[in-house]
């Protein structure tokens, strides 16, 4: 069985993810704009024993209907305990058995944040929610960018070959230069991409519209890739929102967009925050972040992400 990685891994500090977060908050937020009534939606999540992304969800959007996956037997009775609404069902299944099992009679926003990297597995959820979701749901799906352990000594063509046996279909826009260790986000980006366009091509009363495809790292690389599945009309308007809303995202690009982890102090982010704010771009703040050996592209990326950041204080008890 695979362990829940809450085990070991300290999910409060995380700022990278914790800024993903906020950028999906956002992305809702203009769905509520474009008329998806998001507010009465329930969101279907992995909250292991933290429920960040609920707590976030129900204060910022208002949602109070909430499904938690918690596919760690071990790990149920420690979600149970730390479940910080009423509202929320905790349910001790695996991804494809509650996709299975549920009727998705009401709109819903899914996020499945899994543990492990791409494999079969995670293309048939993909393949089993195009046939379960209905016209306006949405959703999102999480894994690590990282080569699977069993390909840890192969060389590049072996790497290949495992995607093309492994995957079938779905990798078929893999290079071979994609499967080098740094690119290797890249080759299960190109996967994730064509196995939503796969899946959903059968439906005919809406398509998946690709909203977010992004990358970061706090301790390894990983991806999201997540959209809605929209009716015709409905997507020309939800990428013009999108595009003046959150324009760093480029949705419809082949590119993921880089959440960049910056480990700066706080006089440093007064500094950043009146750079990035400034319409002089060689303002003094930016010269003087210069000297300090900050490049143009991590004050670019610090303008994109400004509403995002975290902000993490230590405190003795």
């Amino acid at each position: 069985m695979v362990r829940s990685t809450a085990r070991f891994i300290s999910y409060d500090l995380r700022p990278a993810k914790q800024s993903e977060r906020r950028i999906i908050l956002d992305l809702l937020k203009i769905a509520g704009d474009c008329g998806l009534p998001i507010q009465s939606y329930r969101y279907v999540g992995m909250g292991a024993n933290r429920f960040y992304d609920f707590i976030l969800i129900h204060k910022y959007i208002g949602i109070q209907n909430m499904v938690s996956i918690e596919h760690d037997k071990s790990m149920y009775e420690r979600a149970v305990f730390n479940c910080p609404y009423g509202f929320i069902d905790i349910v001790n299944s695996t991804v494809d058995q509650f996709i299975t099992r549920d009727a998705f009679d009401v709109p819903s926003i899914l996020w499945f944040d899994y543990d492990g990297g791409i494999g079969q597995s995670i293309i048939r959820d993909i393949s089993s929610l195009s046939t379960k979701l209905k016209v306006g749901d949405m959703c999102f799906i999480t894994v690590s960018g990282a080569p699977p352990r069993v390909l840890d000594r192969e060389n590049n063509e072996a790497k290949l070959t495992w995607f093309q046996d492994e995957l079938g279909d779905v990798s078929g826009d893999v290079l071979i230069g994609d499967v080098e260790r740094s690119a290797f986000p890249t080759a299960v980006h190109k996967v994730l991409m064509a196995a939503f366009r796969n899946a959903f091509s059968i439906r005919r009363d809406g398509a998946f519209v690709p909203l977010l495809q992004v990358l970061y790292s706090d301790s390894m690389p990983m991806i999201t890739v997540g959209g809605g599945l929209l009716a015709q009309g409905q997507a020309f308007g939800f990428l013009s929102k999108l595009a003046s809303g959150l324009p760093f995202l480029t949705p419809q690009e082949k590119a993921l967009y880089v959440i960049k982890s910056l480990h700066l102090t706080e006089r440093e982010r007064v500094l950043f925050d009146r750079a990035a704010t400034k319409r002089n771009r060689k303002s003094s703040e930016h010269n003087q972040l210069k000297k300090l050996g900050f490049g143009d592209s991590e004050i670019s990326a610090y303008k994109d992400l400004i509403r995002y950041l975290p902000r993490y204080v230590e405190t003795i008890i």
